[in-house]
């Protein structure tokens, strides 16, 4: 399984299964789990402008984590620098991910103001930053450009 969507048209988001997993492994589904999330890792394919998911940092020790809220340690930034010289500067970073403990899941007031800052703070390559919100029922991906547009993405394709 992987997921697509459509960003532009000529760009496609697309996240291989090994990242979904990775981050539906941590959705909220019962009162105890708390908030969970990370950064995405992957590529910018060459002979196309779509964009691919690889990998996603997991929770660290480091993290402050609640119910209803989730705040990344710099251990996150290490382990994606880290990543990006072991696949010899191949392996981007492409955004934020975290889960809520809500079927539909909605940006908050906060997740919005920490989208703006990786994408006036953070160093990448391209014009946007993706940003999936993992659901108790669904997953859904904004991306913000470095113009300040924000949008959700629609998804093309759910398996396949």
């Amino acid at each position: 399984m992987k997921l697509v969507y459509r960003v532009t048209p000529q760009q496609r988001l697309i996240i291989v299964e090994h990242a979904i997993q990775q981050m539906v492994g941590y959705t909220q589904r019962h009162w105890w789990n708390c908030e969970a999330g990370g950064v995405l890792l992957g590529r910018h394919l060459l002979d196309s402008h779509d964009v691919v998911i690889d990998e996603v940092s997991t929770p660290q020790k480091s993290d402050l984590r609640s119910r209803f809220a989730f705040f990344r340690s710099s251990r996150h930034e290490y382990l994606a620098r880290q990543r990006w010289l072991e696949q010899d500067r191949t392996s981007a970073y492409l955004g934020l991910w975290h889960t809520h403990p809500e079927p539909d899941p909605n940006p908050s007031s906060v997740d919005r103001l920490d989208w703006q800052q990786a994408v006036y703070g953070d160093t990448f390559e391209g014009d946007h930053l993706f940003f999936p919100i993992i659901g108790t029922e669904r997953i859904r991906v904004w991306c913000l450009s470095r113009s300040g547009t924000i949008q959700e993405l629609n998804q093309e394709i759910k398996n396949g």
